[in-house]
């Protein structure tokens, strides 16, 4: 299914939660939104389910403005944080809740007819088959783990076989280390139904593994979209920068643009010099801990801190102009807290972040 949201705005009373949000989800790929708390992604996903209307904009299915039509009659699938598991049925009753339910799920142009027993049998066993939940069909809600609940909450989603997925911080009940391994099931889970995906999260590095398409958003609009690795290579802001993993940003002075604004220029900043674009009014260079490593003809830095992350050392320096700056290095050589070392940048141009109105 192709979706489009077009200038779409929502607010509780006078709050507004959602402002002029517009955005595509790929056919068949996994939209990811992210943002910090309050910046409206599960609001969005209301929107596309139908628990919300829209004060002005379109929520189109297809091509077909679905933004009045109630949630029973979008053909959606939806997960929410909660998993919704009723606690009295079984796994195998769960999942066949999601199936006569959507029942009446028809699309808005199909008439398809309601599946017979048998189909909805087969169809709960598909979903568990899926899943892995063969086993535990006949089991309760309260003898299951975390993450079998989860796979449950999936199972009913997608056994209707809706033409949209949502899912609303799916993981966000599971612990650390159980969230690790739910997570890698999902991805692959999702990639192998190829349904439509709308997928809410706060976590950077859930979004960076599961997104075909990464939504940023802040205080209720898209701040920036595309490519996961795009937008954290290349951040239009000093938001997306910080959000999307750890960032140093690095301050530039406006410069002269010279006698054309194409021609690059060369600036100074307190990690050395850099050529940065041309009419440059001022911004901020993007240096990702990664990216910093010891050089003999580096800037001079303190080392403040460093503490074991596993596979990297997680330190901070204080340079000798009074930038406090992050660097990860190998466990093997970090430096030691209150030791002297010369710090460069592994690429001469990085990534420039420009002032914006």
């Amino acid at each position: 299914m192709k979706v489009h949201v077009e200038d779409v705005s929502f607010a509780y009373g006078r709050e507004p939660v959602v402002s002029s949000v517009s955005m595509e989800l790929p056919e068949g790929g996994i939209t990811v939104v992210i943002g910090p708390s309050g910046s409206g992604k599960s609001t969005l996903l209301q929107l596309l389910c139908g628990l919300l209307h829209p004060l002005q904009g379109q929520i189109l299915f297809d091509g077909e403005d679905v933004t009045g039509v109630p949630t029973e009659r979008r053909d959606v699938g939806v997960v929410f944080q909660s998993y919704a598991l009723f606690p009295h049925l079984t796994v195998r009753e769960n999942i066949a809740f999601g199936l006569q339910t959507g029942r009446r799920r028809f699309s808005l142009r199909s008439s398809r007819r309601r599946p017979t027993r048998r189909h909805l049998e087969e169809r709960v066993w598909d979903a568990a088959a899926l899943l892995s939940l063969e086993r535990l069909l006949d089991r309760k809600p309260s003898q299951l783990s975390g993450g079998e609940q989860q796979r449950v909450a999936l199972a009913r989603a997608v056994a209707p076989r809706p033409s949209l997925l949502l899912l609303d911080e799916p993981l966000s009940a599971l612990d650390a280390r159980l969230r690790r391994t739910v997570r890698a099931e999902l991805a692959a889970l999702l990639r192998k139904l190829g349904t439509t995906t709308f997928y809410v999260t706060h976590d950077q590095e859930e979004a960076m593994l599961l997104a075909d398409h990464l939504v940023v958003l802040d205080q209720g609009r898209v701040v920036q979209a595309g490519d996961p690795l795009d937008l954290y290579r290349r951040p239009q802001t000093p938001f997306v920068a910080s959000f999307l993993g750890e960032a140093n940003l690095v301050e530039v002075e406006a410069l002269p643009s010279g006698p054309s604004p194409v021609v690059p220029v060369r600036s100074h900043t307190p990690l050395g010099s850099f050529v940065l674009p041309g009419a440059c009014q001022g911004g901020w260079l993007l240096v990702r801990p990664e990216d910093l490593t010891e050089d003999p003809c580096g800037t001079m830095a303190t080392v403040l801190d460093s503490r074991g992350m596993g596979p990297h050392d997680r330190v901070i320096l204080l340079l000798d102009t009074g930038t406090e700056v992050l660097a990860h290095f190998s466990s093997e050589t970090a430096p030691a807290p209150g030791t002297k070392v010369r710090i460069g940048v592994r690429t001469r141009r990085p990534h420039f972040v420009a002032h914006r109105d």
